[in-house]
C-alpha cells in the first residue's frame, strides 16, 4: 500500500535530521579502507570537474567517503525521492529535483548553471537510477563530464557483512564493525566532440568499465 503524503513527509523529516548520523556512526564502526582516494583528491585540487559514479544499490558508502566534496546531485521527483534527498541535503550534498519524466531537463540545467559557478566542480550520479536496469549506466554521467570538460570516476564499494533489499537494485546498508572497501577508480576522461552513435558506444563502454570495477570489489568479499 502507498504511504500517505504526510507520512511521506514524516520520514523525509526523520531521514533529514537523523539519516546522515546513523549512517556516520554506523560507518565509523566499520574496518573501512579506502583506496584510490588520494589520485582523485589531486584532480580536485587542480580545479579539475569531478563526477563520482555510483550505483544506486551501491552507493551508500560513497555518499560517506564523498560528502565533504560538497558533491552536486539530481535526486528524483517521485516521493521516495523526498528521503534520498533529504539524507543527501544532511550530509552535505547539494541537491537538484528531476527525474526523466518530471522536471528533469530543468534539474540538470540548474545543476550545470551551479556547477560552471563552482571553482570545485563535483558533481554524483547514481548511474542506474532510478528505475535501472541494474549496474548499467545512463547518459547522465557521461555528458555531465564531458559539458564540464571533466571526469567521470568510479566509485565502488562492498561490506563483508550487510543489510540487502530484494529490490532491483538489491541496495545494501552495512552492519555496524564489519570490513568494508571504498574503491576510486582510474578517472575516466571524456572526449568532447562525442555525438550520435559515438557517444552511445563510448557510454557502453564506460558502463562496462565502471561495472566490473563494482563487480571486482564484490569479488573480495564473494558478494555475488
Amino acid at each position: 500500500m502507498a504511504l500517505k503524503r504526510s507520512t511521506q513527509i514524516r520520514l523525509a523529516e526523520f531521514a533529514r535530521r537523523w539519516g546522515p548520523t546513523i549512517i556516520r556512526a554506523v560507518s565509523k564502526t566499520l574496518r573501512l579502507e579506502v583506496q584510490g582516494w588520494t589520485r582523485v583528491r589531486r584532480y580536485i585540487q587542480n580545479g579539475e570537474a569531478v563526477v563520482f559514479q555510483f550505483w544506486h544499490g551501491d552507493m551508500l558508502l560513497g555518499w560517506y567517503t564523498t560528502h565533504y566534496t560538497r558533491p552536486a546531485a539530481i535526486v528524483s521527483q517521485a516521493r521516495d525521492g523526498d528521503i534520498a534527498s533529504a539524507v543527501l541535503v544532511g550530509m552535505n550534498f547539494v541537491t537538484f529535483r528531476g527525474s526523466s519524466n518530471r522536471g528533469g531537463r530543468e534539474a540538470y540545467t540548474g545543476m550545470m548553471r551551479y556547477l560552471r559557478k563552482r571553482p570545485v566542480k563535483v558533481s554524483a550520479y547514481a548511474s542506474d537510477g532510478p528505475r535501472g536496469p541494474r549496474r548499467v549506466l545512463k547518459p547522465g554521467t557521461v555528458k555531465t563530464a564531458q559539458q564540464l570538460k571533466g571526469y567521470v570516476v568510479p566509485v565502488s564499494s562492498a561490506s563483508k557483512w550487510a543489510l540487502r533489499t530484494h529490490g532491483w537494485d538489491r541496495f545494501f546498508f552495512p552492519l555496524p564493525f564489519s570490513r568494508a572497501l571504498v574503491r576510486f577508480g582510474e578517472p575516466i576522461p571524456i572526449p568532447g566532440r562525442l555525438r550520435g552513435a559515438e557517444f552511445d558506444a563510448f557510454v557502453e563502454s564506460v558502463s562496462t568499465t565502471c561495472r566490473e570495477a563494482q563487480e571486482t570489489v564484490d569479488a573480495v568479499f564473494r558478494i555475488k
